[in-house]
């Protein structure tokens, strides 16, 4: 079986290409060892230190690029289901040319803090469209309260924002599913036909469909935003995220 070379030892390859160039006028004239050109190899390099900053720099935007290549290649793999899924609640200018998708938890305190953040990129961006998939991880309000949104999201499409609003605008985590009820009730809407829709099977699926696409892109946590050929892992700051978003326009 084949096995990657190691970062020092690609690093070095990088080192020993322009050197064994050096030395080839000195090969034809003679036999060198592979003692000799090691030698020669770390003569070069006391010599010449700043060579290996150089050489790191080039294997850097080497593997950076091999990475972007292969996330490229992975989001474009999972377009639809990443962007397009049926039952996604949209926020923003649902007709947007520019998609914004955030992984998230109503128990994150980075996703409190990160929702006002998507509130300024909306009103920064006119043609913004925010998906926002649902990925409870942290508690079992957390799932309690994601289901109550697709919920809304499916009935009540038009409170599905204040709904959003209100829960992660709550300071702390939701120690009680009652406290969720609570927000239902503020909103005027059918608690029992809530109640009833969250035991849905496509609600059950969307939340394991987002699970799935979470592992696959290699998201680990929340928030997480995807825009464009970028997943931002964290809350970003605003001119971070409107970067990527200004690059995808590109």
């Amino acid at each position: 079986m084949f096995n990657a070379p190691t970062p020092f030892a690609r690093l070095r390859l990088l080192l020993l290409v322009p050197l064994l160039a050096l030395t080839a006028v000195f090969a034809q004239a003679e036999d060198l060892t592979e003692d000799d050109v090691n030698q020669m190899v770390r003569n070069y390099i006391l010599e010449n230190p700043e060579i290996i900053m150089e050489a790191i720099g080039i294997l850097q935007e080497r593997e950076q690029a091999a990475q972007q290549a292969s996330q490229n290649e992975l989001l474009a793999s999972v377009g639809d289901q990443l962007t397009n899924a049926d039952k996604d609640p949209v926020g923003g200018n649902p007709d947007g040319n520019i998609t914004l998708v955030e992984f998230f938890d109503y128990n994150c305190g980075y996703c409190k803090r990160a929702s006002e953040t998507v509130k300024a990129l909306t009103e920064a961006n006119p043609n913004l469209r925010v998906v926002y998939k649902e990925w409870p991880i942290l508690s079992e309000t957390s799932v309690t309260a994601a289901r109550v949104s697709l919920a809304i999201s499916e009935l009540y499409p038009d409170q599905y924002q204040a709904y959003h609003d209100a829960l992660l605008a709550r300071p702390g985590s939701l120690g009680q599913n009652s406290e969720i009820w609570q927000v239902v009730d503020s909103l005027g809407l059918d608690r029992a036909e809530l109640e009833e829709e969250t035991k849905a099977d496509w609600i059950q699926q969307t939340l394991a469909s987002n699970r799935a696409l979470a592992q696959q892109l290699n998201i680990t946590g929340t928030p997480t935003f995807v825009v464009g050929t970028e997943i931002l892992r964290g809350a970003f700051p605003q001119a971070d995220i409107q970067a990527a978003i200004d690059a995808s326009l590109e």
